[in-house]
C-alpha cells in the first residue's frame, strides 16, 4: 500500500527540468517588466547604447531654451523708420506650432508716393536629435545650409590676408542711384557677402528685381547665435514714378534690426 501511495505521489509531482524552465520564464518576465530604464535611456534623444556595449555621452545642451516675443523683438522708431507710412505697428505673428522652438512676426505698409516696405523676421531655437552633435553645432550646420543656398563667398581663414578683388557694388543702372562711398571715398561693399561682426556668423544677400514697370529689392539677412537662428528679410517696391529701392538703404535697416535681435536673443 506505500509503495502504491508513492507512485500515486510522483505521478503528481512535475519532473525538476519543467521546474527549472518555469522559474527562468518566470525571472525573464519579471526582468522585462523592471528593466525599462536601459530602454528609456536609449530613446531619450540626448544618449544612446553603442551596440557592443558602452554608451555615447551626451552633448552639451544649447544656450538659449526660451525665444523672445517676436513682435516686440523690433523697437517702435526702427518699424517707423523702416516700414514709413504704416497705421499700426503691433505687427502679424507667425503661425507655429511650438513657440519655444519657432517664433517670427512682419510688418507691412505703404507709403503716401506708393512705394511698399515689408519686413519679416524669423527666429529659430535648433536642437539636435543626434545625442553626439550639440544644439549649436546642429545650428551651425542649418546655418552653413542657408548660406551655401544663397551662394554666399566663404572667409578667408583667420590670420590669412583676404584677397584683393574689388568690392563688388551696384551699378547706376540697376540700382537707380550712384553707388554709396565708406570712408575715404572706398566705394561699400554691398555684395552678397559674409558678415564677420553680427552673432558667431552671418550673412546678407541683396536680390534686385523688375516686373511691370515695379523695381523691388528683397535684402536677406541671416546670423547664428549658439543654438538660434535668425532670418530678416527686407524689401522694398516702387512704381516707376518714384526712386527706386536702394541697396545701401536696404541692408543698412536690415543690419540695424539684426543688432536689435542679437539683443532680444540674448537676454
Amino acid at each position: 500500500m506505500r509503495q502504491g501511495l508513492r507512485a500515486a505521489r510522483s505521478k503528481r509531482r512535475p519532473p525538476v527540468a519543467f521546474c527549472a524552465l518555469a522559474l527562468a520564464l518566470a525571472v525573464g518576465a519579471l526582468s522585462a517588466c523592471t528593466g525599462g530604464g536601459t530602454n528609456s535611456t536609449a530613446n531619450d534623444g540626448k544618449s544612446a547604447q553603442l551596440p557592443y556595449g558602452g554608451t555615447i555621452s551626451p552633448a552639451p545642451p544649447g544656450k538659449y531654451k526660451t525665444l523672445p516675443q517676436p513682435c516686440a523683438a523690433v523697437d517702435l522708431d526702427t518699424l517707423k523708420a523702416l516700414v514709413p507710412g504704416g497705421t499700426d505697428y503691433a505687427g502679424t505673428e507667425s503661425l507655429t506650432y511650438d513657440t519655444d522652438r519657432r517664433v517670427g512676426c512682419s510688418w507691412k505698409a505703404t507709403a503716401p508716393d506708393g512705394r511698399s516696405r515689408a519686413l519679416t523676421i524669423d527666429m529659430e531655437r535648433v536642437v539636435s536629435y543626434d545625442p553626439a552633435v550639440s544644439d549649436e553645432v546642429e545650428a551651425n550646420s542649418d546655418f552653413a545650409d542657408l548660406a551655401d543656398a544663397a551662394s554666399i563667398p566663404t572667409l578667408p581663414p583667420p590670420g590669412t590676408t583676404p584677397t584683393t578683388t574689388p568690392p563688388t557694388t551696384p551699378t547706376t543702372g540697376s540700382d537707380g542711384g550712384t553707388p554709396p562711398t565708406g570712408a575715404g571715398g572706398s566705394s561699400q561693399d554691398l555684395s552678397p557677402r559674409q558678415l564677420p561682426d553680427v552673432g558667431n556668423a552671418a550673412f546678407i544677400n541683396d536680390v534686385h528685381s523688375t516686373s511691370k514697370g515695379t523695381a523691388r529689392r528683397v535684402v536677406t539677412l541671416v546670423f547664428r547665435t549658439a543654438n538660434v537662428v535668425v532670418s530678416i528679410r527686407y524689401s522694398q517696391s516702387s512704381p516707376a514714378a518714384t526712386p527706386p529701392p536702394q541697396s545701401v538703404d536696404l541692408q543698412g535697416g536690415a543690419q540695424r534690426v539684426a543688432s536689435q535681435l542679437e539683443h532680444r536673443v540674448e537676454g
